[in-house]
């Protein structure tokens, strides 16, 4: 799988600590603490990927989908973090998708997990990848946000 024209010199990190976050991959290690996440937040995330994901979700697809984030990573096509707080819960997931077919352009996506605070920590994470995500980018990279409809 070749690297997306715009991302095959760039090479971003894996791991990343943000003012209050953490950043992690998102692969097949973290499968069951993923899939609780997404099942237990899946009234907030139905269509934010165009499509009616996560319902009916299982496990198994859940495993594939992790195992596909971690390639396409690795490959410099797209890139995925799991988002954790201080403690090292799992609070959110963030993705950057450059646009496909295209140059100059890529998407940030971020959803936060049900939970009582959910819109402060999404207003937080949102300051927080943008400003770690921006030096590292390309030049000439546009970056556009979208986040959980229901933030």
């Amino acid at each position: 799988m070749d690297p997306h024209p715009d991302f095959a010199a760039c090479e971003l990190p894996r791991e990343a600590d943000l003012e209050g976050f953490r950043l992690t991959p998102l692969g097949p290690a973290v499968v069951d603490e993923d899939f609780e996440a997404v099942t237990a937040s899946a009234g907030l995330l139905n269509g934010l990927f165009g499509d009616d994901w996560p319902l009916g979700l299982t496990l198994e697809e859940n495993a594939i989908d992790l195992a596909w984030h971690e390639r396409e990573f690795t490959s410099r096509r797209s890139f995925a973090w799991v988002v954790r707080d201080p403690k090292g819960t799992y609070v959110a997931c963030a993705y950057l998708y450059p646009d496909l077919g295209q140059r100059g352009s890529a998407k940030v996506v971020a959803w936060v997990r049900a939970m009582d605070d959910r819109h402060a920590v999404a207003t937080r994470l949102r300051v927080e990848l943008e400003t770690w995500l921006r030096p590292l980018m390309p030049d000439g990279i546009d970056l556009s946000w979208r986040t959980s409809p229901k933030v």
